[in-house]
């Protein structure tokens, strides 16, 4: 059995142990493209409480979550209620952590990364990382959270500190971004992946082909694929961006857009 079929046999084992005991359930995060092969068996489970959460609105990463209609939650804002008042059931929390005044900005997303798989912990046990100058704010499941707040002390060189958080208590470290105007031959998917990343168009073509590009969460297979304006743009490895949508034209007749891009 191949690494796709076994994880949706993972996925479809947990939905099954769902109805047999009817009690909340969690998968481990899930990246991208996991969550895009899970496209189908979502619509097709929504209505009995099976979806998407990653802790807050603009999360990557997302475990699906398995909830009885018993608790009245049925989607990723419910969800998020749910947790608020009842936080011992999340199955995420935050790992609020803090470096020196004097390391201020010295810490990157790869750094924090290292150092927690560094501590054996593996990728598919933590959710976003959300890094800001003074530190970083990570999503991490539940069960690891205490042996984590004990011994996650170091990344590279620079000493770390870190309390527990409920997950309603995410700051969403400032989100930098650019607003940036690019001129293009069409808005197909490869065009705007080249103007909005700075790679070529042979490259944005590979990167599609390859399933390194997603659109709102779902991986993209077509180079040819237009886009209208307000969809979230991934390309992994590179970076996100918000396509905002065609601006004008140009007296040669190329089309004007704007992204918003995450930096």
């Amino acid at each position: 059995m191949d690494e796709n079929k076994l994880f949706l046999k993972i996925i479809e084992e947990r939905f099954e142990r769902f109805k047999d005991y009817y009690t909340p359930l969690n998968s481990d995060f899930l990246t991208l493209e996991q969550q895009s092969m899970l496209t189908g068996f979502l619509r097709a489970h929504r209505s009995e409480g099976v979806f998407l959460f990653g802790g807050y609105e603009d999360a990557e990463r997302k475990q699906v979550l398995f909830m009885p209609d018993y608790t009245g939650v049925a989607d990723e804002l419910s969800a998020y209620n749910y947790f608020r008042e009842n936080p011992d059931q999340c199955p995420m929390v935050i790992l609020d952590v803090k470096i020196p005044a004097a390391e201020k900005g010295r810490l990157s997303h790869r750094d924090y990364l290292g150092a927690l798989m560094g501590e054996g912990i593996k990728r598919e046990k933590t959710g976003d990382i959300i890094v800001g100058e003074k530190g970083a704010q990570i999503v991490v499941a539940a069960e690891l959270a205490e042996y984590l707040m004990q011994n996650f002390r170091q990344a590279g060189r620079v000493s770390l500190t870190a309390k527990i958080m409920p997950i309603f208590e995410l700051n969403q470290l400032e989100t930098r971004i650019k607003n940036e105007k690019f001129t293009i031959s069409s808005p197909r998917i490869d065009n705007i992946v080249s103007a909005v990343f700075g790679i070529s168009r042979k490259d944005a073509k590979e990167a599609v082909s390859r399933g390194k590009v997603f659109v709102d969460g779902v991986e993209m297979s077509k180079p040819d694929f237009f886009l209208k304006g307000g969809e979230k743009v991934v390309l992994r490895g590179k970076g996100k961006a918000v396509y905002a949508g065609e601006k004008g034209t140009t007296r040669k007749g190329k089309v004007v857009i704007e992204a918003a891009i995450y930096i």
